[in-house]
């Protein structure tokens, strides 16, 4: 509990620096929030090593948080992930939210490419998974990757993710899980 309590303290201390808004454009168009959802399905594995699974995330950029190409955003969601070479079905979800850095490059034609990383807090919803002890429900989740918006309206987007949960230390057990390629296919609404 008092490890859950560091956590929640170091939070409050970090969140805050994500809402030190950047200079943001003058257009209304500019000013409008994205929304938009991630599916994505892992392709391959580290940590456990037969661990197939998908991820689904909510997006929420709110437009205020960019400065020239940079822009900070807010995913949240769910990831499901199962173990297959087991005779017994292994499964754990991790419900996470992060903000996300994205720095995308000049639009080429239809295509903008970008690259990312984030780091944001999750929940193991089982300690243990296949061999391995996760330590606690609460963790952290540290992911980079880099994709392109495709279309004249920038709707869809195609990527790749490395992702990594861990709870840094902060419990005797650390057997986090890694992910080294996740493919995400991406939607903006508006």
């Amino acid at each position: 509990m008092e490890r859950f309590k560091l956590l929640i303290t170091l939070l409050s201390f970090i969140l805050p620096i994500g809402s030190i808004a950047a200079p943001h454009y003058t257009s209304s168009h500019c000013d409008t929030p994205y929304y938009g959802a991630t599916l994505s399905y892992v392709q391959i594995t580290k940590e456990p090593e037969f661990m197939h699974g998908y991820q689904f995330m909510l997006i929420y950029d709110p437009q205020q948080f960019k400065w020239r190409q940079f822009n900070v955003y807010f995913d949240g969601g769910l990831g499901h992930f199962w173990i297959t070479n087991r005779p017994y079905y292994r499964t754990l979800s991790i419900y996470s939210i992060s903000p996300v850095v994205r720095y995308t490059f000049k639009k080429r034609g239809p295509v903008s490419p970008y690259i990312e990383f984030g780091i944001g807090i999750a929940y193991f919803n089982h300690l243990k998974f296949d061999d391995r002890n996760l330590g606690m429900h609460p963790t952290f989740q540290d992911k980079m990757g880099a994709g392109f918006y495709l279309g004249t309206t920038q709707q869809f987007s195609l990527g790749l993710h490395a992702v990594h949960y861990s709870n840094a230390g902060l419990s005797a057990y650390n057997h986090g899980i890694t992910i080294p390629m996740v493919v995400d296919i991406g939607y903006r609404f508006s």
